[in-house]
């Protein structure tokens, strides 16, 4: 909360790698003041806040449905508003800002833009993507739980590796991730293995695109540094994983990679 200041106008809290954020005391302290919060729930479809899942809580929540995603549609995804003139300014927004829906534009020889607008409108194939997944989702869901705990069991043997937690008990995992000190070599050497490592993801506020508002975020700058994504699908094994930990350990043992000083994070 130290960088909320009189101008600002969004807090954009991340749901990364699906884990909920407790946003209780960030609505406390906003109460009084005109700032919106934004969820990022692009990892987090599926996932809770105690008995409500994301996307019911009150905020605007954003969830993405690209092909990687826990539920995916090929592309797209959804935005949940709060209020019937949110859903209003979002449907607008969507279709170029135009008021008449496809339907009612049909009906007549004209229609009216009444604002600012963009092209984010899902197409009818895409949603039946999802739409087809849904009956599925709890299958998938239990299914990444037991493949991140796997992880989990599979890492602790290895030095030298934090596992990310996302909370499984609350949310559906989509990224496995570990905190390595030589991160990139380990890389190197996983992807020449043939193991399908990546990162995940380097710091926003070090692109080009947002270096007039940067600042000093040492915390986050070391997560970027050290940052693994293993592979994580419904369509895993716990053969996979032992493997891949396998590659892992082997990395860590071929870079000499220096073991964390805190723990691995159950």
């Amino acid at each position: 909360m130290d960088a909320v200041t009189d101008r600002s106008r969004v807090i954009l809290p991340v749901l990364f790698g699906g884990r909920p954020v407790d946003l209780s005391r960030v609505r406390k302290e906003l109460a009084t003041r005109d700032i919106v919060i934004v969820e990022d729930a692009a990892h987090a479809f599926g996932s809770s806040h105690g008995p409500r899942l994301v996307g019911a809580t009150g905020d605007l929540t954003c969830f993405s449905f690209g092909p990687i995603k826990n539920l995916t549609c090929g592309q797209g995804g959804v935005v949940i508003p709060r209020t019937r003139d949110e859903a209003d300014t979002i449907r607008r927004i969507r279709m170029l800002g135009v008021v008449q829906s496809q339907v009612q534009r049909g009906r007549t020889t004209s229609y009216q833009v009444e604002g600012y607008g963009l092209r984010y409108q899902m197409s009818g194939i895409n949603a039946a993507i999802g739409l087809a997944q849904l009956p599925h989702f709890e299958d998938t869901a239990r299914t990444r739980r037991h493949l991140w705990r796997a992880y989990r069991r599979a890492l602790a043997a290895l030095n030298g590796v934090r596992l990310v937690d996302v909370a499984p008990d609350r949310s559906v995992p989509h990224l496995c991730q570990v905190l390595i000190p030589n991160r990139d070599e380990v890389h190197a050497r996983m992807k020449a293995s043939g193991i399908g490592v990546g990162v995940h993801y380097p710091p926003n506020h070090l692109q080009r695109a947002f270096a007039r508002w940067r600042r000093d975020l040492p915390a986050t700058e070391q997560a970027g540094a050290e940052i693994l994504t293993l592979p994580l699908h419904q369509h895993l094994t716990e053969a996979d994983i032992d493997q891949v930990v396998t590659v892992l350990g082997q990395a860590l043992t071929e870079t000499g990679t220096t073991p964390h000083a805190r723990p691995n994070q159950r």
